[in-house]
Order: C-alpha cells, then sequence, then structure tokens
C-alpha cells in the first residue's frame, strides 16, 4: 500500500468519525427540540397524575378504615431470643414431630443455628395458622363469605412475619393489619404457641417434669390435709383416739356394769323375803337395777344422750375397719409426699442447670403508629412514572406529525393498509 493511499484511508475514517458526532448531536438537539416542542403535554399529563395521585392518597385518609381502599395498617413486633440447642437436633426433632418434610420445603439446613430455623418453620406451618384461627377467628375478622382452611391459612400467613437475626440470634414475629389491636393479640398468641411447641420438642424434659412435679405435690398435700381433717372428726366423733381403746373400755365398762346388775339382782332377791309391799327399799333397789340395765343397752345399742356418739358392740368391727382404712390411706399418701419432695428437688436442681432455648425478650404493644401505607412515595413514584409516560407520548405524537407532513410514508402507510407490496 502506498503512502498516499494509506492518507486516503486515515482521512475517510476521520471523516466517517465526524459526521457519527454530528448525528450525535443532531439526535440529541433533536429530541430536546420535541420535548420543548411538546413541553404542555408534558407538563399537562405530569401534572395530572401528580394531583390524581395526591387526591388518591387523600381520599383514602377520609374514608373509615372498613371503606378505606388504602387503609393505615399497623406492625406489632414481639422480640424472642433463640439460643443454639447443643444436644438437639433440628432435623431429629423435626422427624420425630412430623415435620420432616415441611423443613425440607422451607430449606432449612442442618447447620448454623438449628433452633432458629426450627421457630422460622413453627411461626408459619399450619398447625400454628390452624391454632390461630381457632383463637382469634380469622374469619370474622376479615368477613370472609366462602371460607375455607387454604384460603383462611394465606390470609394468615400473607401478613404473619418471621425474621432472623444471625449476629444476635434475635427472632422476630410481627403481623401486619389494620386493627393494631389485633394485630397485637395475634403476635401474642404466635409467641404463646412457639414457646409451648418449643417446650414440647426442644427437650425441656426437667422443666416439665419440675412443672408436673409441682402439680402432683400439690395434689398430694390436699389429699394429705383432707384425710387429716376426715381422722380428726372420727376422733371427736367417738372421743377417743384409737378404736382398740374405745373396745377394750367398753369391754371392761360392761363387764364392770353386768357383774353390778348380778349384784344388783341378787340384793333384791334377798331383800324381797323379808321386805313388805310397797317398801321404798325395795323401789330404790329396783330402779338402781333399771339404771344398770339402761347403761348396758347405751353400750351395746349406742344409744343414748350426750354430745358423744358411743358406737355398739355390732358397730365396732366396721369402725375399726373405717379407721384402719384412714390411718391406711393418709400414710400412703404421706410417704407418697416424701418420694415426691425428693424427685421434685432432683428435678428443680436439673432444671436450674438447664438453659431455655425460646426466651422472650419483649412482648408485642399496641402499636399508635403506621407502618404503612407511605403515601409521599405513592406521590412521588406516580409524578416519576406520569412523567415518562408524557415524554413517551410526546416522541410518539411528534413521530405521528412528521408522518403526516411525508407523502412518501403516507403513501408507503396507504399500500400496507391495503396488502400492496411496496419498495423500500
Amino acid at each position: 500500500m502506498s503512502d498516499k493511499e494509506f492518507v486516503a484511508i486515515k482521512e475517510t475514517e476521520q471523516t466517517s468519525s465526524t459526521k457519527d458526532e454530528d448525528n450525535d448531536d443532531i439526535n440529541l438537539l433533536d429530541i430536546a427540540a420535541v420535548l420543548w416542542k411538546r413541553r404542555w403535554v408534558i407538563i399537562a399529563i405530569t401534572g395530572i397524575v401528580a394531583f390524581g395521585s395526591l387526591a388518591y392518597a387523600l381520599g383514602s385518609l377520609l374514608l373509615p378504615p372498613d371503606k378505606s381502599y388504602l387503609p393505615n395498617v399497623y406492625t406489632p413486633k414481639a422480640t424472642m431470643l433463640i439460643s443454639s440447642g447443643s444436644s438437639t437436633s433440628l432435623s431429629s426433632i423435626l422427624s420425630s414431630s412430623g415435620l420432616s418434610g415441611l423443613a425440607s420445603m422451607v430449606g432449612v439446613s442442618t447447620g448454623g443455628n438449628q433452633n432458629q430455623q426450627l421457630a422460622k418453620v413453627l411461626a408459619t406451618s399450619n398447625t400454628t395458622l390452624d391454632r390461630l384461627n381457632e383463637k382469634l377467628d380469622f374469619v370474622g375478622h376479615y368477613k370472609v363469605k366462602e371460607p375455607n382452611v387454604s384460603r383462611i391459612r394465606k390470609l394468615a400467613s400473607s401478613n404473619l412475619y418471621a425474621e432472623i437475626d444471625t449476629k444476635s440470634n434475635i427472632f422476630t414475629i410481627s403481623f401486619t393489619d389494620k386493627d393494631p389491636a389485633f394485630a397485637k393479640k395475634v403476635v401474642d398468641e404466635t409467641v404463646n404457641i412457639l414457646s409451648e411447641r418449643f417446650a414440647e420438642l426442644s427437650g425441656s424434659q426437667a422443666i416439665q417434669q419440675k412443672a408436673l412435679l409441682e402439680k402432683r405435690l400439690a395434689d398430694v398435700d390436699a389429699a394429705i390435709s383432707d384425710l387429716e381433717s376426715q381422722v380428726k372428726e372420727f376422733q371427736k366423733k367417738y372421743g377417743v383416739v384409737q378404736v382398740e381403746a374405745l373396745a377394750t373400755e367398753q369391754i371392761t365398762i360392761l363387764a364392770r356394769l353386768r357383774s353390778e346388775l348380778i349384784l344388783k339382782e341378787m340384793e333384791i332377791e334377798n331383800y324381797k323375803k323379808v321386805a313388805r309391799i310397797n317398801d321404798p327399799m325395795l323401789t330404790q333397789l329396783n330402779n338402781e337395777r333399771d339404771s344398770l340395765l339402761a347403761k348396758i343397752k347405751e353400750i351395746e345399742t349406742g344409744t343414748g344422750s350426750g354430745s358423744k356418739v358411743m358406737p355398739s358392740q355390732q358397730q365396732l368391727p366396721t369402725i375399726a375397719f373405717e379407721y384402719a382404712k384412714l390411718e391406711r390411706d393418709l400414710a400412703v399418701q404421706t410417704e407418697l409426699f416424701k418420694i415426691l419432695t425428693q424427685q421434685y428437688e432432683v428435678a428443680k436442681f436439673n432444671a436450674a442447670g438447664q438453659e431455655p432455648v425460646f426466651q422472650i425478650i419483649e412482648m408485642a404493644e399496641v402499636p399508635d403508629m403506621k407502618s404503612g401505607p407511605s403515601r409521599s412515595k405513592i406521590c412521588i413514584i406516580a409524578t416519576i412514572i406520569g412523567f415518562f409516560i408524557s415524554i413517551l407520548i410526546a416522541s410518539i405524537a411528534e413521530s405521528v406529525s412528521k408522518i403526516r407532513r411525508d407523502p412518501e410514508a403516507i403513501a408507503r402507510f396507504r399500500a400496507i393498509s391495503k396488502g400492496e407490496k411496496t419498495e423500500i
């Protein structure tokens, strides 16, 4: 290649580059000219969209929350501390509880803090959602006309959020609703359900055993108090401490009275031999004999006057059996109380050394500030979108105007509309 040809090629490239730059400048100028020419269209469309979005946002504030198309919503939150279980495997827990399929669907891994992943799974599980609906009646709150299980679960889960902070191990439960008090109830009930579920699944047997022993000890203590009251009432009723002592006392008294009765009858028979008719002494002896007979009858039948009830000899075996049963039951309950007390001390020691996996840091409060919607953002975004749409409309209008002023373009358009072929 000669020097002249090389110089000619370079000049051609420079000329082409200069033309491209001129074309770019011309295109930018054309765009600016079009925007300036159609500025009133752009301003009008942008203004209409801006005022429309503002009216839309303000109109939603004037309506009551139940009828507003854009009501204020509130999001109460509850925070919990989820510690990593050292001896409890998440996979084994989920498998034993029938949640292994659920864990695989949500992508729970076997590494990291497994209890955090478990909490997130449980918070939005079907079991939790169903219990929330039973407790708080989502059907009535959302006024569902044709309720079914899937729809109710979707309504609940769409506003229920479970978030994990892996650095601090903080677990957050929140619920968004236009009724702040209802949203708080949902969060509180979710926390309670999670607390119960963790107590069931996270291996806190020592804590559960301690609670069960406390309840059992209270029941046994109440039974002991009742039996002691029955024994005291029994002793007060019959005036003795032991039934054996009562039987011995009755036999001794009865033997003495019968011996006195025999002696009295002998004395009467001997006195009749020398006594006169209507002898006062004989009458007195007969009265004393009758008194002895009455006392013997009282002891044998258990009847008589007085504050204490004297049981009959026929009743003594039954009374002895009842008293022995009371003493036996009291002894059994007392021994059971001793054994349970020892077990309770052991369970209390074990529970004290066990770190709880699920710890509630702060319960939810009824929020007084809305969490959404951001009406200012809605207005700004709508205005920006309206501005770009107005630019697009202005560009399209300018292109249509140019086509109308070009006879060749109009002829080509008519030919295409008639199905005729045109040369480009």
